[in-house]
């Protein structure tokens, strides 16, 4: 009997293009819906776009579709995380499939985890939040490197995203995902980021606190730009402190080994 298909794959049916569309196919792995259709915006243009909620259905899609150029995977994942995906791909023995080029997305900044995405064997890494410049420049050195090295023809160059305000290649295209729910929901997770940010006043508090706030501040980056609030000032002063919490941190870490 047939595994029931992921809705990952019955989504790369429906997304499926006619054989006559030379644009490159890139998959993007992703656990947030957010996120993929975010990057998914940004591609669309000059590239068919496949999408998955996870490294598993990732791999699903990979094993039914030949046609995929380039995979766009994060790391933290439920079932099969980025590395595990990873791994995979670079132990198979279809060669086709083996030598894809795969550009990691995380909000992860360590340089542990960028090391080991690379000794898995990632060819890129972007960090998130990323404007939308950036990933189109990276998506295209990865795929024209890949078709030089299989003889296919070049793509293509790259259009740049339209500038709308001086500003817009700093503008983050990516902002964390709530999860579903409702808008209020949404809200009540904004409220309890600027909750902790204002009182991060000194170094003392839990690493989950650090690890929420590292993720709350590219989303109010994004809606400061976005929405012209006027909080330049105070998210400056939010990075000071959140910069000073991880020296703090560190430093505790470094003096307990």
């Amino acid at each position: 009997m047939q595994p029931e298909p992921t809705e990952a794959v019955i989504q790369a049916s429906i997304n499926a293009k006619p054989d006559d569309d030379q644009r490159p196919w890139v998959l993007v792995v992703d656990d947030s819906r957010v996120i993929r259709r975010t990057i998914m915006s940004v591609l669309k243009q000059m590239y068919n776009v496949l999408e998955a909620e996870n490294g598993a259905a990732g791999w699903s899609i990979l094993r039914q579709n030949s046609k995929v150029e380039l995979i766009i995977s994060d790391i933290e994942m439920p079932e099969l995380d980025g590395y595990g995906l990873i791994c995979k791909i670079r132990a198979v023995e279809d060669p086709g499939l083996r030598e894809l080029p795969i550009v990691v997305i995380t909000s992860a900044e360590d340089e542990i985890t960028r090391d080991r995405a690379y000794a898995c064997g990632a060819n890129d890494f972007i960090l998130k939040p990323f404007n939308a410049n950036q990933l189109l420049s990276c998506v295209q050195k990865q795929v024209s490197e890949y078709r030089a090295s299989t003889g296919a023809p070049p793509m293509a160059p790259a259009t740049p995203a339209p500038e709308t305000k001086s500003a817009a290649n700093e503008t983050p295209v990516t902002i964390a995902d709530t999860g579903p729910g409702t808008v209020e929901m949404a809200l009540h997770h904004i409220d309890s980021g600027f909750a902790i940010l204002r009182g991060l006043k000194t170094a003392s508090f839990a690493p989950h606190a650090l690890s929420l706030v590292l993720r709350f501040l590219p989303l109010l980056k994004y809606c400061n730009a976005k929405f012209k609030l006027g909080m330049d000032h105070e998210i400056a002063v939010f990075q000071q402190r959140v910069a000073a919490a991880r020296d703090a941190e560190t430093s505790s870490a470094t003096r307990s080994q």
